[in-house]
């Protein structure tokens, strides 16, 4: 008689729920993300091999549950138009003799990195949403803050080897009413302050908002960078023509309380702002805007004065028609990378021609458009506008500053602009079901 064998119950491994997984993930790159923006934002540049790693990590993150949602086929047609221009004339620059470091830093530069910013602006946006993306921006703009007074504060005490960590050029000018440093991060404030500026009322604390603007317009002051100082007027400007064609403005409350409401957090935080420099750092706003129109009516210095007229020129040589990726002009501004100025658009004006600039920008100009048609429509939230507000004084500025070349800043070109197209398509969406 054949007996009856019973194994032992096998114990099976515990299955995480889909939810779970996603959570999981969701969380870790969260965390990622979080440390991505501080890196980028807050010291940008002065880790560029963790940034590059957490920009590999956030990018691999995002791919998990990816899916092409309507907004996003228009950034990737864009961006394939732009990828061909690119290919074409680092061909055309390898064919002129342009050194093959050149080709390589373009390919990273303008064909890898934006890739990875765009799979992580619309997973930020997706997960995260733009209104809580804000939120972390005031947190971002804090620690900001906090960072140039370190840097003051080191300087002052130690000098410039004190403060290598935040850049090799360390300089600080305080003298004579005048106060001007170098520093990576005034460049993501560039963003932040044409944001804010812009949006005040999008830090939901008043007490917060006010200490955050008379922070930002502490920076600005002392920062004795033109491009920086430009960012509030145009946020201002900017803030002032957006906001009544916001879908979340009420257009029943009287000009004085949106005076009230608007308007004087900015006045006092100003006032804080010059009282607290002028009293205890002798720095003084007639000398900082006089030295501000100064170079606005030099062009930004002699410096980029040099550029421009030989990049005019080498543009005129070439008909307009670009000599390709990696080539420069007479005017050496680098000596490691002599391809490389700081007038960036006209910078791309030489190396990829009128019609290769015009691929290059299309997609801000459809996306400065689309802005305008939602605002005429009123279908712009108050996150649309800070993006916008934050990206057109970083656009701005990158006129006389590579920010746009470098990965570290992408963000302020690429995570306003697929935010937008995401969140306008899911708007539409939602109003025709």
């Amino acid at each position: 008689m054949s007996s009856v064998h019973f194994s032992a119950p096998v114990a099976m491994p515990r299955m995480l729920s889909p939810w779970q997984r996603i959570l999981t993930t969701r969380t870790l790159f969260m965390c990622a993300a979080i440390l991505l923006l501080f890196l980028s934002v807050v010291i940008p540049n002065s880790l560029q091999l963790p940034t590059a790693g957490m920009l590999a990590v956030c990018f691999l993150f995002s791919l998990h549950g990816f899916r092409v949602v309507p907004g996003l086929k228009t950034i990737f047609l864009f961006y394939a138009c732009s990828v061909m221009v690119t290919l074409i004339y680092i061909a055309v620059g390898y064919l002129n003799d342009a050194p093959w470091i050149a080709a390589a830093q373009v390919v990273a530069i303008y064909i890898v990195s934006p890739l990875l910013w765009i799979f992580i602006s619309a997973h930020l946006t997706l997960t995260l949403g733009t209104e809580r993306l804000i939120h972390w921006f005031v947190w971002l703009a804090i620690l900001c803050c906090i960072s140039v007074a370190i840097y003051f504060v080191l300087y002052h005490i130690g000098g410039a080897a004190a403060v290598s960590f935040f850049t090799e050029a360390a300089n600080v000018n305080s003298s004579d009413g005048y106060s001007a440093a170098v520093m990576h991060v005034y460049g993501s404030l560039i963003f932040l302050c044409g944001g804010f500026f812009s949006s005040p009322e999008l830090i939901r604390n008043k007490l917060l908002r006010l200490i955050v603007l008379a922070a930002l317009l502490i920076c600005i002051i002392t920062s004795g960078r033109s491009a920086l100082i430009l960012s509030v007027p145009i946020g201002l400007v900017l803030g002032l023509m957006l906001t009544p064609r916001t879908s979340e403005y009420r257009r029943r409350r009287s000009l004085l309380t949106q005076v009230i409401k608007y308007g004087l957090p900015m006045l006092l935080a100003g006032g804080l702002a010059v009282f607290a420099l002028g009293e205890l750092a002798n720095i003084h706003l007639s000398v900082i805007f006089g030295n501000f129109a100064d170079k606005l009516a030099s062009g930004g210095g002699s410096a980029r004065s040099g550029q421009a007229y030989a990049l005019y020129q080498g543009i005129l040589d070439s008909g307009g028609v670009g000599v390709g990726h990696g080539i420069g002009v007479s005017y050496i501004r680098s000596t490691d990378y002599p391809w490389r100025y700081e007038l960036v658009w006209l910078a791309t004006l030489l190396r990829v021609g009128i019609v290769g600039a015009l691929v290059y920008a299309s997609l801000f100009f459809w996306y400065i458009a689309r802005v305008i048609k939602a605002a005429i429509l009123r279908h712009l939230t108050p996150g649309m506008k800070f993006m916008f507000c934050g990206f057109i004084a970083a656009f701005v500025a990158s006129n006389t500053n590579p920010y746009i070349e470098a990965f570290t800043f992408q963000w302020m070109y690429v995570l306003p602009v697929v935010g937008f197209f995401i969140d306008h398509a899911a708007m539409r969406k939602s109003a025709s079901t």
